[in-house]
């Protein structure tokens, strides 16, 4: 795609609109341009240039589309995208941290230069932020044979906001046993594992939170912040930490009280904020003091490198989705002021936009959108327009996307038709030949096609272009394939069938349910219990008799809902302490593995007798799956993958499919139905 990439500027706008970047000619607009060509606009201004680019989107959807499309351009991997996030201003267990840790991972990608190409919501560039200063100072690296003190990554561990628990279960949690010292860094999606032997790093990798086994080993390690707002990184006159936070609370919580119109709620609430961080408790409710913490006016611009492009795709949705998002922020601190939760001083939690436009201006700034407006809050001084057509889709049509093609051919264009892969791009050079199109597959795009032919490559965009200027088009797979297109999604981590409990919402009081060392109990409920001075829930489980567990909630990887029956007749339930469970887990271990030994021995004798390989899929079939209507799940992608794969083995196909009513499995069987007909043999329906 890098050929194609640079293509564009072989139209005089757009050359002229890229150079502006290189000369000084900048804030330059360009307008005629639809979504795809603003990626492509970009993608070449990142190549010809050599520069970082930053793209500003209205939203979180455009941006990942943007990304997505300029990936594919210039083959660098994308990064997160930079949103806004919720501000936590309650001190209430459980916040998730997700937006804040992906927020995290991109400022620090752009302060270490780590970040060519990143995509920037208007929220995420107004709010407020650490500052990059402290976010390099609360970072910590760890290499593999490196020498550190345990305790000191634990100490810093707890200065960048994480907390200390005896397993860890979830971001922002680390755990130390004896060498081995776990971490759930807001830099990964998955916990660390470091195991020292004395002061050094002896090993280091990944592992599960379900299973507490390791994955895959690393060889370096990322400690980010716990949150974008950190107490213990507090720095003023008060002190440092935690109790100079507490201090700096109580010296303004004094201030207020002089004045007549606050609220005694404010006080209160001040002055047990303070308190809370004095007894060294958990303080998720930090954002309420950001301004106190962080006194300088820091946002997404102040992480920009040095020598940043800006690239704002539709200047004017930008401009008006930020006015709506001042304006809810506003009226949100207004309620909060009013509930007492927010001290006025404190509520400034964002730059205006004409703050932001002025921040943009520091970097040339290249603007990219459909019409010329009348005004812009950044005003151009170069002004470019080109033609660029967004193509629509064929709705899964290839007759009708064989015919533009033949067009486009027969009316001296250049087409580029991009496909997921070989086997993909083979079957739709073969049908378009046999259109009688002149095409070729060439998978790495090393030229772009002759006028009057068109080239069949490996690629994906978010939508087709054609550029009459330069007679090219380029048409996307997606397109073709209309609502199938690029749904194929990320395959997701392997979840066991094993129904574990997510929650103890997931329970209710009566539940029978199955302790993986107690046996089977009855849940009865969720019980507030005082341990070393801090109140945690536990989930109560009664047991024959009058036994009783109460299990920590962080625990819940231990316990499972009973699937064996019970509505009809009556089940027994384990004596904690006895031998019944043991005895009953020793029966299902030895009738497994009687069946185990009967199973082996039929598959044997299966693998045995020869069976039928179909082809590969199709342009028909490719074409029928097209058709459906509805975005297909993970599950469904997974179970039609594994179907495939055993019709086209020369073996006996055993496999049933088992889903939930309204699932999905009747599109699955339908594409196996259409491949056996293709295939010559014959599909029975029940």
């Amino acid at each position: 795609m890098y050929k194609l990439a640079k293509a564009i500027l072989q139209d005089d706008a757009a050359a002229r609109f890229v150079a502006a970047a290189d000369n000084g000619r900048c804030p330059a607009l360009i307008t005629g341009v639809g979504p795809s060509s603003r990626a492509h606009l970009a993608a070449a201004a990142r190549i010809s240039l050599g520069r970082p680019v930053v793209v500003v989107c209205s939203d979180e959807q455009e941006a990942a589309r943007f990304m997505a499309d300029m990936a594919s351009f210039t083959g660098e991997e994308p990064g997160d995208v930079l949103t806004g996030r919720d501000l936590v201003f309650y001190n209430v267990e459980g916040v998730s941290r997700q937006a804040e840790h992906a927020r995290l991972r991109t400022l620090y990608a752009m302060r270490s230069g780590s970040a060519p190409v990143t995509a920037v919501t208007i929220e995420g560039l107004l709010m407020r932020t650490i500052p990059p200063e402290t976010l390099e100072k609360s970072a910590l690296l760890l290499h593999l044979g490196d020498t550190r003190d345990p305790a000191d990554v634990t100490e810093h561990l707890v200065r960048a906001g994480y907390s200390r628990c005896s397993q860890v279960e979830g971001p922002g949690q680390f755990a130390m046993r004896g060498g081995i010292l776990d971490f759930y860094s807001a830099a990964y999606d998955s916990p660390v594992r470091c195991e020292f032997f004395g002061d050094e790093i002896d090993s280091m990798s990944f592992f599960d939170t379900q299973t507490q086994r390791r994955t895959d080993a690393v060889d370096t390690a990322l400690i980010l912040p716990a949150c974008e707002t950190v107490p213990d990184l507090y720095s003023g006159p008060s002190g440092e930490g935690r109790n100079g936070l507490a201090a700096a609370i109580s010296e303004s919580g004094m201030r207020l009280m002089k004045k007549k119109s606050i609220s005694r709620t404010l006080i209160a609430n001040m002055s047990s904020d303070s308190e809370r961080l004095l007894d060294g408790r958990t303080f998720p409710a930090a954002d309420r003091y950001q301004s106190l913490i962080y006194p300088e006016r820091t946002t997404a611009a102040d992480y920009f490198p040095p020598d940043a492009l800006v690239f704002i795709s539709e200047p004017h949705r930008v401009s008006d989705r930020a006015k709506a998002i001042l304006k809810q922020m506003a009226d949100d601190c207004t309620v909060q002021i009013e509930n007492g939760l927010l001290a006025p001083e404190f509520s400034t939690f964002s730059d205006t936009y004409a703050e932001a436009c002025a921040r943009l201006e520091e970097f040339p700034v290249l603007m990219a959108d459909n019409f010329l407006a009348g005004s812009y809050d950044i005003e151009p001084r170069v002004l470019c327009s080109m033609t660029a057509k967004q193509l629509p889709s064929y709705g899964g049509s290839l007759e009708t996307a064989a015919g533009d093609i033949a067009h486009y051919a027969g009316t001296g264009y250049s087409a580029v038709v991009l496909c997921a892969d070989r086997r993909r791009a083979d079957i739709l050079c073969g049908y378009l030949t046999e259109k009688g199109i002149t095409v070729s597959t060439d998978m790495e795009l090393a030229e772009l096609p002759q006028q009057g032919t068109c080239t069949v490559t490996s690629g994906a965009l978010s939508a087709g272009m054609e550029y009459p200027t330069l007679r090219l088009a380029v048409i996307t797979e997606g397109q073709i394939l209309g609502n199938a297109k690029n749904r194929r999604k990320t395959p997701k981590k392997n979840v066991s069938g094993r129904q574990r409990l997510a929650s103890y919402a997931d329970l209710s009081p009566g539940d029978l349910v199955v302790h993986e060392y107690h046996g089977i109990g009855r849940f009865v409920g969720i019980f507030k219990l005082p341990v070393d001075g801090v109140e945690k829930d536990y989930v109560k489980i009664a047991y024959a008799g009058t036994d009783s567990l109460y299990v920590p909630a962080t625990n819940l990887d231990l316990v499972q809902k009973y699937i064996g029956g019970g509505e009809d007749a009556p089940v027994r339930l384990s004596k904690m302490g006895g031998a019944d469970w043991e005895k009953t887990k020793s029966r299902a271990k030895g009738a497994a593995r009687q069946m185990a030994r009967e199973l082996i021995a039929l598959y044997a004798a299966r693998q045995k007798i020869p069976g039928h390989a179909f082809a590969p899929d199709s342009v028909w079939q490719t074409e029928f799956e097209a058709g459906f209507g509805y975005e297909e799940t993970d599950d469904q992608l997974r179970c039609i993958d594994e179907i495939k794969a055993d019709m086209e083995k020369p073996l006996p196909m055993d496999r049933i499919l088992c889903g939930d009513v309204g699932y999905g499995k009747t599109e699955v069987a339908l594409r196996a139905v259409m491949k056996c007909v293709l295939g010559g043999r014959q599909a029975a329906i029940l």
